[in-house]
């Protein structure tokens, strides 16, 4: 009967750039996990770098509208000034918070793109044909794959037998 494969994957990039290394070679076995390719890392350690000077920027102002936050409420108790004076740096403090939480985000997703330079193998199994060169510019989840990989272990055989057939099937030792 026919062999059929548990899995065929079809490996992508997730991030936009040139790709800089291919670590495979055609027909190789690869475990899950390893690394079948490697896109420039640069920009996304930049954007990473970036990202991360924001919320260090942001979080400082944080810590400084809070100071001054504590200081209003001291003034207000002592009637030295205005409730809404207090109420305005309050709505400052609440603003910043959405900026740090923002900044962690972008932080998040910055570490996330870098993390994604790296082209992993999904499965264990063989790799085909190579689809794309080292220096070529790939895209995002674009159309063509780098390689696709076809998991051999384990691996499925359909075959068709009479139906009288099976009792004898299942009693085998070797079955199952």
């Amino acid at each position: 009967g026919p062999v059929t494969p548990e899995a065929t994957v079809s490996v992508i990039s997730r991030v936009t750039g040139q790709l800089e290394q291919v670590r495979f070679t055609e027909g190789q076995l690869v475990r899950r996990g390893d690394v079948l390719a490697q896109v420039d890392p640069a920009p996304f350690q930049a954007a990473l770098a970036q990202t991360q000077g924001a919320l260090a920027r942001d979080q400082a102002s944080l810590a400084d509208a809070r100071l001054d936050l504590r200081r209003y409420d001291t003034l207000v108790a002592q009637n030295s000034i205005a409730t809404q004076t207090r109420d305005t740096q309050a709505a400052l403090v609440r603003q910043d918070e959405g900026l740090v939480a923002s900044d962690k985000g972008a932080v998040d997703t910055a570490r996330l793109n870098l993390q994604w330079t790296r082209i992993l193998s999904p499965v264990a199994g063989r790799v085909g044909l190579r689809q794309v060169d080292a220096g070529n510019q790939i895209s995002a989840n674009g159309s063509t794959p780098i390689a696709v990989v076809t998991q051999i272990d384990p691996i499925d055989v359909i075959f068709a037998v009479p139906e009288d057939a099976i009792p004898s099937i299942v009693r085998h030792p070797n079955f199952g």
